[in-house]
């Protein structure tokens, strides 16, 4: 472990190197701002944050579209919308990029320095640059970004623990609170904390011992599921993220729910390779309970896509224990030597100087500020002229337009991203050409704004009693012939 060879910096300005990594990452993320903007769920979160911020309460049903409106629903990620709605109504779409890069930072930083508990500053870099090459890629302004730092957090201290031989401090367990809040991706959380208290009880020496394990972990694991259950939605908080698991139409519908493509390039590729050539090269050992983690995370993440941001800072997290007495005398030469004055922790000035930093970037970002209200899953000059005739009917939409209808004000949507609420049965009749004449008639449509990929277009464009109005290369938009207008 290297933790005792990083000495208080004496320089007064000394900046810690988890701190340079977290800026150079914060810095470098605002570059790709429109990117991180580039998914329309980030409409509904605002709209839904906004709401919550006028009535002073948590909506547990449907207020937003007319096809389920009043349906149950459970808004697991309301601190989350919260907090974006503020931000993006004090400081714009830059306040979001914002959001998103100083999670991405905070994460790599606590990552960093987490792995320098047990790794050289070098081979710690190593698996922070790994993990930001798997987790950059589904860096959007949306929820599940604050899951980043939060999950390193929660890991962190499982491995602390597993490392001292006994179970996490229960104050700990304030950390489930604050994930509950804000993403349901806390139920990963807890599953990695199982997988650490079965760790524990095989580990044992004997019988008394896997007794005591069993016994501290279940309590730790108990009193994080109670954790988890304060929230405004309660048990429905925690079941909800195995009845999305259970979509199986609507988990195949939604590409980051997809398996990756390979063909098309993806970085877990190239990320395992690297994870193949250190163990075969260099000949590295990790405990059995350790590999069957990693296989638990390397499932989900080949059946998820999304999910490769699990794998990708749990990974180092897990195996940088084991790794450590086996990298002694093993050193990165130059990348050790250079990086030797930086591993220190950082002085007063040097935290202020990092923060100031941060915070004259951000401000720069919001100064510059961004244009985010037309575009792929902005379709406002579309709805201009839709507008322009004035329907009074319902809408149908593509499914990527539903949340800026929302955010918009535009319409009530018939579908949007909220696929958990929707179900299965709906989104495969959404998907159904054949049920779209059923569908207008069921729900009294008058007009439909689609993407121009979108499989209704060629049938809308063919079928009798539609029109085409309009068309760019964000949207298309029918009106229905006979359809009441505001005329």
């Amino acid at each position: 472990m290297t933790e005792n060879l990083l000495p208080t910096a004496s320089n007064r300005l000394a900046v810690s190197l988890p701190a340079i990594i977290g800026i150079i990452a914060f810095a470098a993320t605002f570059g790709w701002a429109r990117y991180l903007l580039n998914d329309p769920d980030v409409y509904l979160h605002i709209a839904v944050g906004r709401w919550i911020i006028a009535h002073h309460a948590v909506p547990h049903h449907d207020l937003f579209s007319y096809s389920l409106l009043g349906a149950p629903w459970v808004p697991h990620e309301w601190l989350a919308e919260v907090i974006m709605a503020l931000l993006h109504d004090w400081l714009g779409w830059a306040g979001l990029v914002a959001m998103a890069a100083g999670c991405f930072a905070a994460m790599l930083a606590l990552l960093q320095q987490a792995l320098m508990r047990y790794l050289a500053p070098g081979h710690a870099l190593i698996g922070t640059a790994l993990a930001a090459g798997l987790c950059f890629p589904h860096l959007l302004a949306r929820p599940h970004a604050f899951s980043l730092p939060l999950m390193v957090i929660w890991v962190a201290m499982l491995v602390a623990a597993a490392a001292r031989g006994r179970a996490p401090p229960l104050l700990g367990c304030l950390v489930m609170v604050a994930w509950a809040n804000l993403h349901s991706g806390f139920i990963i959380g807890l599953v990695i904390a199982a997988l650490f208290g079965a760790e524990a009880v095989f580990d044992a020496a004997d019988r008394h011992g896997a007794f005591r394990a069993a016994r501290d972990w279940a309590v730790f694991g108990a009193l994080a599921v109670l954790a988890s259950l304060v929230t405004p939605n309660g048990i429905a908080g925690l079941e909800l993220p195995f009845d999305l698991v259970r979509m199986n139409f609507g988990l195949a519908f939604i590409a980051e729910w997809q398996s990756p493509n390979f063909q098309l390039g993806h970085p877990l590729e190239p990320w395992l390779m690297l994870i193949l050539l250190g163990a075969l090269t260099l000949g590295l050992r990790v405990p059995v309970t350790r590999i069957a983690m990693f296989f638990v995370l390397l499932h989900m993440a080949l059946q998820h896509q999304r999910l490769a941001e699990v794998l990708g800072p749990v990974t180092p997290l897990l195996f940088a224990p084991a790794l450590a007495p086996q990298l002694i005398g093993r050193p990165i030469p130059r990348l050790d030597h250079w990086l030797a004055g930086l591993a220190k922790r950082s002085s007063a000035g040097g935290a202020a100087l990092a923060a100031a930093i941060v915070l004259t970037l951000g401000a720069a970002a919001v100064a510059i500020g961004f244009n985010h209200d037309e575009g792929t899953f902005a379709p406002r000059t579309a709805l201009a002229a839709a507008a322009a005739h004035r329907p009074t009917g319902h809408v149908f939409n593509d499914i990527n337009f539903g949340d800026y209808l929302i955010y918009s004000g535009a319409a009530a949507p018939f579908i949007d991203g909220r696929i958990d609420m929707y179900g299965d049965a709906f989104l495969r009749r959404y998907a159904l050409l054949g049920e779209f004449p059923k569908l207008a008639d069921e729900y009294q449509m008058d007009w439909a704004v689609l993407t121009p990929n979108n499989i209704h277009v060629p049938l809308l464009d063919n079928l009798p009693g539609w029109r085409r109005i309009y068309a760019d290369s964000y949207a298309v938009v029918y009106l229905r012939d006979g359809a009441p207008s505001g005329h």
